[in-house]
This record gives C-alpha cells, sequence and structure tokens, in this order.
C-alpha cells in the first residue's frame, strides 16, 4: 500500500510540477505586465495569486541555480532547459496578450 501510495505522489508531481512552474511564471510575467499597461487592476486575490506565483517560480529558479537534482525522475540538464521553455514561452504568452 506504501509503495502504491508512493508511485501515485511520484506521478502527480512528474504531472504538475511542469504546468504549475509554466502557470506560475506566466502569472509572475502578466500581472504586473497588466497593471503597468492599466489594463487589469490588482484585488487581494490578485496580490495573493501574484505572490505565490512568484513563490513557486523563485522555488523552480533557485532550485535550478544551486545543480539541485529535480523532484520528478528526468535529467537535471532536461528539467532546466524544460524550466527555461515555460518562461520563454511565459514571455510570448505575455507580450501576445498585451498586444492583442
Amino acid at each position: 500500500m506504501v509503495d502504491v501510495c508512493g508511485a501515485a505522489y511520484d506521478l502527480v508531481l512528474l504531472l504538475a510540477l511542469p504546468l504549475l512552474y509554466f502557470a506560475a511564471a506566466y502569472l509572475v510575467l502578466d500581472l504586473p505586465a497588466g497593471l503597468i499597461a492599466r489594463r487589469t487592476h490588482f484585488s487581494s486575490l490578485g496580490l495573493l495569486t501574484f505572490a505565490a506565483s512568484l513563490g513557486v517560480s523563485l522555488l523552480g529558479v533557485s532550485r535550478a541555480m544551486r545543480d539541485a537534482p529535480p523532484v520528478v525522475p528526468v535529467r537535471p540538464r532536461f528539467a532546466r532547459a524544460l524550466l527555461l521553455v515555460g518562461w520563454s514561452a511565459a514571455l510570448l504568452l505575455t507580450v501576445a496578450d498585451l498586444a492583442g
């Protein structure tokens, strides 16, 4: 039973962490950009979302910079490349959101 729960936990981490890092990177870039462009205003929920996104993003970046082993079973170089791709895509989506 412990092995099944451990495998389920690993599977959730494997599927959720890349999406969580990508969503956090997008929100860290998009929320302030919308505020600067005067398209949106921060509410308390928006500020909480930004703070949580910033925390998750800083966690991912600090782990990558310290060469910490990835939480999911992938090579560290692949994990850093995926993090960079996520930040690049988030930047492109933020620019597209501001342009449109």
